[in-house]
């Protein structure tokens, strides 16, 4: 029991806390506001996905509210979409792909509004998202496939340029999923 309480003691006297806010945002902070990132990308309108992921995510953990207003905010979330590539990354045997990987790179800070203090700063993000551009290696019993919007009967009667967009739109999807996530941990909880 003495280890317990000294373990918890060095905790609190190194500065650290038990909160749900994570230890980068100040305990007096409740609400959050999120800008819609600069898109540098050639993506229309990913900006705006993107936002409205990251938004979800805050409300989805409720550490912060969220709020339309900068003004009213405690700290306000900022960043850039640097870039978004598709590379292959796997081809058939005629060296056409049918594989590609989706990478999106982010920049991002978090400001206490009132100070402009940088609460966090990631000069650089990057989230990757795998998908098959052909029905030869898509599996439709993978979890992956099963929550997309296809079933098997598409695969048949779909041609590959119609696959590899769909699984290229659906792809980017998750990966602005995956983004915002990741920007939630990093901004709030510091990792």
């Amino acid at each position: 029991m003495k280890w317990v309480v000294s373990v918890a003691l060095l905790v609190v006297g190194c500065g650290y806390g038990f909160s749900d806010k994570g230890p980068v945002v100040p305990a007096t902070a409740h609400t959050v506001h999120v800008e819609v990132f600069t898109n540098r990308t050639r993506q229309y309108g990913l900006e705006v996905k993107l936002r409205r992921s990251i938004e979800d995510e805050f409300r989805r953990r409720g550490a912060l509210k969220v709020l339309p207003e900068r003004s009213a905010a405690d700290v306000v979330l900022s960043g850039a979409i640097r870039s978004v590539q598709i590379i292959p990354v796997a081809s058939g045997p005629t060296d056409e792909p049918i594989a590609y990987r989706s990478v999106m790179t982010v920049a991002f800070r978090l400001l206490d509004r009132t100070s402009g203090r940088v609460l966090h700063e990631t000069p650089l993000l990057v989230d990757e998202q795998d998908f098959a551009a052909v029905s030869q290696v898509v599996i439709p019993t993978s979890p992956h496939f099963q929550q997309g919007t296809s079933d098997l009967e598409d695969l048949v009667t779909i041609t590959n340029v119609q696959l590899g967009e769909s699984r290229r739109n659906h792809a980017l999807s998750e990966l602005v999923d995956q983004v915002a996530r990741d920007v939630y941990i990093r901004s709030v909880e510091g990792f």
